[in-house]
């Protein structure tokens, strides 16, 4: 039907009050203003004019200089913005491909513009930006060819990369990829800086074992055989890419391809006791390499990254499983992990609450404060008041800072790293909005989820404010750099970007953070311009999510423009997954029973809605309200 057509059958609803704006609805504008403003001296400086960054670093990071601007694009920002990272999206994959098998160099990562192999916490990282196209364009044939190719490298669809066991639903490798799964990985970076381990089949590992060429090689072939050819927890970020494919296409074999490999994992778990095992074997047994030890492998609970890594890949492949969905279950898959480390948390005097982040042979250890990023997720994705009395217990338990410390994120060895145990420093208010930038693993969902429990009515203001001075802090930065063109290295060009997304996005879609490595964009609500007929929110109008419930949502719409009326569409869900039950501003009550609804902004008005929902209800896609089958 037509976008008219498309508006006469839609329910509707228009704002009558005028009254001072409030100062979070201008600073949210303000913010988006200067984000537009700063862009495009952000590209000038750092890429050259058909979109090529000067500095050509590992491709996950050049792919991280412009991950958020679609996702800025979506939320209401300029054509530039899309536009821009659209021709930059080119250009970094164009110059990172080869179609031919030669050494892999910054100019050879890629092919068949994916990633040859690699672990998936960086392919994840990298791929965030191609993720984050589909929320403004769902119609780009390119990139819909590229996210079919892209998931059928996970499902044996190219002869070259077989990555996955169909059988035993495993992916075949730590490193996989466009050229299928690797045999060989680094064993001399991943054993020396703690990302795994040889135990049991080796007890006691010499320190200097890398510096005597044939016992290098011993071991390398060894880790070769132990560790490389297994599947790990992280492998589950995959979920991201084949739930990619099914948002454009709609194509039931994606969401096949997922469940199964999430209830592959959840029986793995099951058959563990409860832990999430982290290295599988190629007939898909728990610990087949090393004697049935669950623990040990890449990126596991022996690594150093190891909590930060699973539980985000957790975090992700849940929200998918329950997207494609609506099946609860599958948020167990992250559940059953919080509720594992958070059983074995322990207490100091002064009541701080510290939780294991690493196992080894001795048992659980490096304890240190629980990270919120992972709780927030599950509670938006399930609404359960159980899992908001988790929050709870970390609201009460966690006292001190650093919430981040150097014995899990500093660059020692693992020898260094096994010394330092957790210190507390200053005390930790969970009103306090941290001024942090965009990549922040959910260290700014505390004061943000305070506002939800109704202790906390500055946050709106106040993270919006955070957002502006860190854009501010990073154009001063590039204002004053002086360095040339040709003295720009690698990725010392990311933390620059001036596209900062995170407050707009908790704001005005009620929802946690994006999972950068790999996660989707989760919502309760988003905005769609209906007189321009593109996502966003208009031009001088402003969103707040201010009520969070499993069956009602509270929204409050602001136009400041004075002389103009704003026209939007609201949608339930980042994908049009939930529906809208019914809809009232105080006034009247309109029934709406579909996933979207319209509201009408005259000069100068401002609404506040509370909007029934119904969860999880319909088949999600990238495709905006007016082009979905269901209208």
């Amino acid at each position: 039907q037509s976008f008219a057509g498309f508006l006469k059958n839609t329910a509707f609803i228009k704002a009558i009050k005028q009254s001072p704006h409030p100062d979070w609805a201008i600073m949210q504008r303000q913010l988006m203003q200067t984000i537009e403003t700063s862009a495009p001296k952000y590209a000038k400086r750092f890429t050259q004019k058909d979109g090529t960054p000067y500095g050509l670093g590992p491709y996950d990071d050049v792919y991280e200089m412009f991950y958020n601007w679609p996702e800025m694009y979506a939320l209401g920002g300029s054509d530039y913005l899309f536009e821009t990272a659209l021709k930059t999206y080119q250009a970094i994959t164009l110059n990172g491909s080869a179609y031919v098998k030669d050494s892999i160099d910054y100019n050879h990562q890629l092919y068949k513009e994916f990633p040859r192999q690699d672990d998936w916490f960086h392919i994840s990282e990298g791929i965030t930006l191609f993720y984050n196209m589909g929320l403004a364009d769902a119609k780009l044939s390119e990139n819909i060819k590229r996210a079919k190719r892209f998931a059928g490298f996970y499902m044996n669809e190219d002869s070259e990369a077989q990555n996955f066991n169909p059988v035993h639903k495993t992916i075949k490798s730590i490193f996989t990829g466009s050229q299928g799964a690797a045999s060989t990985s680094s064993a001399v970076y991943n054993l020396r800086y703690g990302h795994t381990s040889l135990f049991p089949i080796i007890k006691n590992l010499e320190p200097n074992w890398h510096d005597k060429p044939e016992r290098q090689k011993q071991i390398q072939d060894l880790y070769d055989q132990i560790i490389t050819r297994t599947d790990v927890p992280v492998n589950l970020l995959a979920t991201g890419l084949i739930t990619n494919a099914y948002l454009y296409t709609g194509d039931e074999k994606y969401k096949k391809w997922v469940l199964d490999y999430v209830d592959a994992w959840m029986k793995r778990i099951a058959e563990n006791g409860g832990l999430l095992p982290d290295n599988i074997g190629q007939s898909g047994k728990i610990g087949e390499y090393r004697n049935g030890q669950w623990w040990g492998g890449l990126y596991g609970w022996y690594g150093r990254y190891g909590v930060l890594m699973q539980f985000s890949a957790l975090s992700v492949a849940s929200e998918c499983a329950y997207l494609l969905t609506g099946d609860e279950k599958y948020l167990d898959l992250l559940r059953s992990q919080i509720n594992s480390i958070m059983g074995r948390a322990s207490y100091t005097k002064e009541g701080q609450m510290l939780v294991p982040y690493r196992y080894k042979k001795e048992g659980w250890y490096s304890y240190r404060p629980m990270m919120i990023q992972d709780l927030a997720h599950l509670w938006h994705a399930s609404m359960d008041p159980e899992d908001w009395k988790k929050i709870e217990v970390l609201m009460k338990g966690n006292k001190f800072h650093p919430l981040w410390d150097e014995g899990i994120w500093g660059q020692n060895t693992l020898a260094e790293l096994d010394t330092i145990a957790w210190k507390k420093a200053e005390s930790f208010d969970w009103n306090r909005e941290v001024i942090s930038g965009d990549r922040t693993f959910g260290i700014t969902e505390h004061a943000r989820l305070m506002y939800y429990a109704g202790k906390n009515p500055d946050w709106p203001l106040e993270v919006l404010k955070a957002d502006y001075q860190e854009v501010l802090k990073r154009m001063n930065f590039m204002q004053n750099d002086p360095r040339n063109i040709y003295s720009i290295q690698k990725d010392d060009l990311y933390p620059n970007n001036p596209v900062i997304t995170k407050g707009l996005v908790q704001t005005t879609m009620g929802t946690p953070q994006t999972i950068y490595n790999g996660g989707l964009l989760r919502a309760t609500v988003r905005y769609f311009d209906a007189d321009l007929q593109r996502p966003g929110l208009p031009k001088d109008v402003s969103a707040l999510v201010d009520l969070l419930k499993a069956d009602e949502t509270g929204i409050q719409l602001v136009n400041l423009n004075p002389a103009e009326s704003r026209k939007l569409i609201v949608q339930a869900g980042a994908f049009g997954e939930h529906s809208f039950t019914k809809i009232t501003d105080g006034q009247q009550q309109i029934e709406v029973n579909k996933p979207y609804f319209v509201v009408e902004l005259p000069p100068a008005s401002s609404i506040h809605l509370i909007a029934g929902v119904q969860r999880f209800k319909n088949k999600p896609s990238y495709a905006f309200p007016w082009q979905k089958k269901y209208n």
